[in-house]
């Protein structure tokens, strides 16, 4: 049995990295769009910066498929890989809490792209609506009031990343320790994917929400 589930261990944060590491951005930008975001903006593959290279609509197309790929990651690792009825609840919330990390590491270093990618956000929150729905609208919730109050969208996603553990030990259903210490590890590491927005917000230099794609080269440093 301790054989079987660190083998199903390592099985779902591996099939959880590589659906997360599925470059949704770059795709839509090499066969539709002829852009490499890239070389644009941040240069992140994720959502704010898809939509600030492609427009609206490609940033949203990104936005629902990060969603996705998070929510499968945990859905396959629950409902297949490693189940509450074979293994229990404590080695399946750990198998949760493993695959949550790994598509967000997926996302953000993909193979595909020389380890480069996005910054976990919309991942985290797939993630998040595989474990408990609420928990996915009350973040989306978050992001999009701060962004609209502040303009800045990296600071709505550090701050929504802080709050990950915080959410998960407020519901019953996700008050554990496996699930809450994971919450913590992925929330901190979205932070630190985000700690270029950080430097920049602490210098007053941090690129306010913009679609126009002309106030958009690649001159963030």
């Amino acid at each position: 049995m301790p054989e079987s589930y660190l083998i199903r261990l390592i099985v779902s944060a591996a099939v959880a990295f590589l659906l997360g590491s599925i470059p949704t951005s770059y795709l839509l930008g090499k066969y539709i769009y002829g852009i490499d975001p890239r070389d644009v903006g941040s240069g992140a593959t994720g959502a704010t910066n898809t939509a600030r290279a492609m427009g609206p609509a490609a940033g949203i197309v990104t936005a629902l498929a990060d969603i996705a790929k998070g929510w499968l990651a945990l859905f396959v690792t629950q409902h297949y890989l490693v189940t509450e009825q074979i293994f229990g609840t404590a080695k399946m919330q750990w198998a949760l809490g493993a695959a949550l990390i790994a598509v967000i590491a997926g996302h953000a270093f993909s193979p595909w792209l020389r380890f480069r990618g996005g910054k976990g956000v919309a991942v985290a929150g797939g993630a998040m609506l595989a474990l408990l729905a609420p928990l996915f609208f009350i973040e989306l919730a978050t992001l999009i009031v701060i962004t609209l109050l502040s303009g800045f969208v990296g600071l709505g996603s550090i701050l929504v990343a802080l709050a990950l553990p915080v959410l998960l030990a407020a519901f019953p259903a996700t008050r554990s320790v496996p699930l809450v210490i994971s919450g913590l590890v992925a929330g901190l590491f979205v932070v630190w994917l985000h700690r270029e927005n950080i430097a920049r917000l602490r210098a007053g230099t941090e690129n306010k929400l913009s679609w126009n794609k002309a106030e958009n080269k690649r001159d963030t440093k």
